[in-house]
């Protein structure tokens, strides 16, 4: 059973991707969830330490399993990271991880890079296939520009890169993503 649901992951417009949770702690506090990403597997333990913040413990965290170094992409490592309470779940590109991640007690986002036509179908029927919690499609504006496309897998999106402005979040947000991914602090201000 998930650690938390996706719908309270994504009730807020701007989710954060840091690897260090000490800088902007007040804004970081006012997401709902994080996506932690790079280090390395051996820095883990001590970087999510930094996660036990009073402020961040509502905040729900999810490990980008393929920007880990030496964390593999295999149900191996969804094991190991289901060993730490603190993951609500895993972003990753390999779609083929959602369900072992929803066994384990993982949720799961699937990156999805549309760069064309093509990689729209492929990334519908692999969204759909895969069964993951929700996708992320990558760079955001391809989110907008293909909307209707992306309804017919019917899985909360969420919008990610080259959102730089306040507006390229809401136009992101109005295209029916539930959120979007940043690393700006300005923009993680909109949480509040």
């Amino acid at each position: 059973m998930p650690r938390t649901t996706i719908d309270k992951c994504l009730r807020k417009p701007v989710i954060p991707v840091v690897w260090d949770p000490s800088k902007n702690i007040d804004a970081l506090s006012q997401a709902s969830m994080i996506i932690m990403q790079g280090g390395t597997l051996a820095d883990l333990p001590r970087t999510l330490d930094r996660f036990a913040e009073q402020k961040l413990s509502p905040v729900a965290i999810f490990a980008h399993i393929d920007l880990i170094s030496g964390l593999e992409n295999s149900e191996a490592a969804l094991e190991y990271l289901a060993e730490f309470n603190r993951f609500a779940g895993i972003v990753t590109v390999h779609h083929y991880l959602a369900k072992p991640a929803r066994r384990l007690g993982l949720l799961s986002i699937v990156r999805l890079f549309l760069s064309d036509s093509r990689a729209v179908d492929r990334g519908i029927a692999v969204a759909t296939k895969s069964q993951a919690d929700a996708i992320e499609i990558l760079p955001a504006v391809a989110a907008v520009k293909v909307a209707s496309d992306l309804n017919r897998c019917g899985l909360p999106r969420i919008g990610g890169g080259l959102c730089r402005t306040e507006a390229d979040v809401q136009e992101a947000i109005e295209s029916g993503c539930r959120s979007v991914t940043s690393t700006r602090p300005e923009l993680w201000a909109l949480n509040a």
